[in-house]
């Protein structure tokens, strides 16, 4: 067992191991020591909110040695949770990276952790750390089983192979069995057990005081006085040798149904599933893990310190290292040409065929008061090492890099390079003009040797690029007095920056300036960090449903010239909610609302690019920079920001053979796309309004009045009605639907101790699952109503769906809101 060979025994007896973490006295230069691609664990936490991500992320720092002392959600003095928000309200608002070593010191794994928000409001932070991540682990209250966000997560995570830690099992209510079930029946996953509870009886209560090990047949019961102390017993009672038999059987049975080598080995060596070695087993489960096809199942109480050090062994064990993860990273070229890619075992991936190509993805930028403008990246191929210089494939500048840094939440600790598979931070004030979902190329050997790459196409790569969800809230922000405009600039800028899901939109008629976000809680931090930490002196409006405008018909085509030989056509079109791929086109985004900037690929060689001094890519970005800064002017209807739109160039476009300077493109595409929108008449535009996708469950009995408020208050569109076991969200056929469940109720589960505890709103109330689609103005302070109608016994989860056009007598009552 892992954990058996990385902690020090206090006495030889087996019984007594300590689990305190060993203190490396100089960490940083441990974490510096070079480590093999295939010992990397890039993983995240998700799960629904107030599960436990954050605390049994501290346990997890405290027991690998990184931190002296295990800090708590309550008292404020988390690692990961360090901004001041976060730690007033006790919750995730931002995501935090993490490293930090697990396993023998000779043979340890290098997890980089990030740990996630819960709630809905910052799902952003969830999809970006997604787009990095090898692996997750999914949190799940023992109480509560299966959540609405964690449904949600389950779902962004597609693909990425997870395991699952059922917390708070120490718990009044805490069922493991019926969470388990809920796993297989709900996410659609087969499940295998890596330990169950065990309890001690005390009178009429049951205490929840560790785990049983089903791979290494054994008990660890925990300290409850010494965070410090577990003891191991091999000796077992017969109940305890009959749940760790039939849990054993049921694993192997699963196994048996993907590893066709376990088979044989049972065949050949033998049947007695307690005789198969626990290596046999974990070389099965890490198999199956990787192919998607089993979701290992661990229990604990992290707030307890109970089970944390086995999660630790699953995660070296099962999770896959950068150069096994299924799920790999999508690279194009700007000029859609296919780029060739291959996994190497010792290297990690080779793009294009070359090896000394350094490709990473900037997944999240920060301010840090001492060292500025801090890029958290993700290195995808070769080495990045500080001193050299970067191309920004995204923008086409460059740029040196400064030192390079690994997080330890806030506090960094610098590194000469970051390898392939790797996770760390730019620095500098050179890092500044880096963005979130930027793509950057450097060589690997040498500091300043991008020419080498200009011929092969490879400064035009571009590495999973990350959607930023359109904002669906949005809040009036303006300065105290004149003199604060500039401050209210540079706060706006930074905290932007940092966090793309925040959209700042103005109307260049009235002045006003709009803060857009993913709902009242997000902007309500945003508020807080502008005030409290920027210290922006501004004045900010109450918080309302962003609307959005569009057009109905395609514009004129306005051709606009200018001496030497200037040519630029451009139309406006309106745009499908989903795009529709065209093979002969390169489209563009314009920062969300469903806007791009639309042109033709070259067919032949003549149309190729043939200007030395400008480049295609300064090309490019001058004319999404017209189009961005056109569209700021809004709709002809209520001057909301317009949305769906396609900017269109046509194939006929000109320009001086020699032309250098982007001005002129500029001033010309600002003129003929305002132009085209002018060409349309106010007729043609039409409202948009945010359709959410809502989830609410309520009991049985409290159906009819639910469905009656939806449907006539809210105007929804209930879509279904479901039996909680039969929902589901993933896209999965009935025929799924049922056989997962039938998985769930043949699997085995040991008796739920506690379950007599649970509350009386499981008993045997049925649970409806309605889904609806509601528009989002109708859902404000919903939650109030629902728990009304309810008694308190309703919850409901709602994400964005898209955007619908608003009837006239809805307008009518939004114009006059507005």
């Amino acid at each position: 067992m892992l954990i058996h060979r990385m902690l020090k025994p206090q006495s030889l007896t087996i019984k007594h191991f300590c689990a305190k973490n060993v203190i490396l006295k100089n960490y940083s230069s441990y974490l510096n020591n070079n480590k093999k691609i295939d010992t990397l664990r890039n993983i995240g936490i998700i799960a629904h909110i107030d599960a436990g991500k954050t605390t049994t992320t501290e346990r997890m720092l405290y027991y690998s040695g990184k931190t002296k002392h295990i800090g708590n959600v309550d008292q404020g003095d988390t690692v990961t949770d360090f901004l001041p928000q976060e730690r007033s309200r006790g919750i995730t608002i931002q995501s935090a990276a993490i490293s930090f070593d697990w396993g023998p010191t000779n043979n340890s794994n290098r997890i980089n952790l990030i740990d996630t928000p819960g709630h809905a409001d910052f799902t952003f932070e969830v999809i970006r750390s997604l787009r990095i991540l090898d692996g997750c682990v999914t949190i799940l209250d023992a109480v509560a089983g299966v959540e609405a966000q964690t449904l949600k997560v389950w779902k962004q995570s597609a693909g990425i192979p997870k395991i699952c830690f059922v917390n708070k099992m120490d718990r009044m209510g805490a069922s493991f069995g019926r969470t388990v079930k809920e796993v297989v029946s709900k996410l659609h996953t087969r499940c295998i057990l890596i330990n169950t509870p065990v309890f001690e009886t005390k009178g009429d209560n049951c205490e929840f005081v560790g785990v049983l090990d089903t791979l290494n047949k054994c008990v660890l019961k925990y300290s409850r006085d010494d965070p410090d102390k577990f003891e191991v017993i091999v000796d077992l009672p017969e109940i305890l040798n009959e749940q760790l038999r039939k849990s054993r059987e049921d694993l192997v049975e699963t196994l048996s149904g993907y590893d066709t080598d376990l088979v044989e080995y049972i065949l050949e060596v033998t049947d007695d599933f307690m005789e198969i070695p626990a290596d046999i087993l974990n070389n099965s489960i890490r198999k199956a893990t990787l192919a998607n096809y089993v979701t290992p199942i661990l229990c604990g109480a992290s707030f307890k310190n109970i089970g944390v050090q086995p999660l630790l062994d699953a995660i070296s064990l099962y999770l896959p290292s950068p150069v096994e993860t299924p799920k790999q990273p999508k690279i194009t070229r700007t000029d859609g040409k296919n780029v060739p890619v291959r996994m190497d075992p010792n290297k990690g991936l080779i793009i294009n065929n070359n090896g000394n190509l350094c490709v990473s993805l900037a997944f999240k930028v920060i301010t840090d008061p001492i060292r500025g403008t801090m890029v958290f990246v993700r290195v995808y191929s070769g080495t990045l090492k500080s001193g050299n210089t970067v191309y920004n494939s995204t923008t086409g500048e460059k740029f040196k890099i400064g030192k390079l840094v690994v997080m330890h939440a806030n506090v960094p600790e610098e590194t000469n390079d970051l390898k392939a598979g790797q996770i760390g931070v730019l620095t500098g004030a050179s890092a500044a003009s880096v963005k979130t979902g930027d793509t950057l190329v450097t060589h690997s050997i040498k500091k300043d040797a991008l020419k080498s790459f200009k011929q092969s196409g490879e400064l035009n790569l571009r590495i999973n690029e990350i959607e930023i969800p359109p904002p669906v809230f949005s809040a009036a922000i303006e300065p105290k007095t004149l003199g604060n405009k500039n401050q209210m600039e540079q706060a706006l800028q930074q905290i932007t920056t940092e966090d793309p899901s925040l959209k700042i939109t103005r109307d260049e008629e009235t002045g006003q300036t709009l803060l857009n976000g993913m709902g009242e809680l997000h902007l309500e931090i945003a508020r807080d960090r502008l005030l409290n930490d920027l210290n922006a002196q501004i004045n900010i409006g109450k918080v309302m449903v962003s609307y959005k405008e569009t057009i109905n018909k395609k514009s004129e085509v306005i051709t606009k010239t200018q001496e030497p030989a200037y040519k630029l056509s451009m139309s406006v079109e309106p745009l499908p909610q989903e795009r529709n791929n065209n093979d002969d086109e390169i489209w563009y985004s314009l920062g969300g609302d469903n806007n791009y900037f639309i042109m033709n690929k070259p067919k032949d060689k003549d149309k190729e690019w043939i200007y030395q001094t400008l480049s295609q890519t300064s090309f490019v970005n001058a004319l999404i920079s017209s189009c961005i800064v056109a569209l700021q002017r809004g709709g002809k209807t209520a001057n909301f920001p317009l949305h769906s739109i396609g900017i269109r160039l046509l194939n006929d476009w000109e320009l001086p053979i020699d032309v250098s300077d982007v001005s002129t493109i500029l001033s010309l595409s600002r003129s003929a796309i305002c132009s085209a929108l002018d060409s349309i008449d106010k007729s043609s535009f039409a409202v948009l309004e945010p359709l959410m996708a809502v989830k609410i469950s309520v009991l049985e009995q409290d159906l009819g009045n639910v469905v009656q408020d939806l449907t006539g208050a809210r105007k929804a569109q209930i879509l279904s009605i479901e039996d909680e076991n039969g929902a589901t969200d993933s896209g999965d056929s009935n025929d799924d639907v049922l056989i997962f469940q039938d998985i769930a109720n043949k699997m085995y589960l040991p008796l739920d101790h506690t379950n007599k505890n649970s509350p009386a709103k499981i008993g045997a109330d049925i649970i409806k699952v309605i889904d609806a689609l509601v528009p989002l103005g109708e859902m404000v302070a919903y939650m109030n109503r629902l728990r009304s109608l309810t008694q308190g016994r309703g919850s409901f989860v709602m994400e964005y769906h898209g955007m619908e056009k608003v009837s006239d007598d809805r307008l009518a009552c939004i114009l006059e809101d507005y």
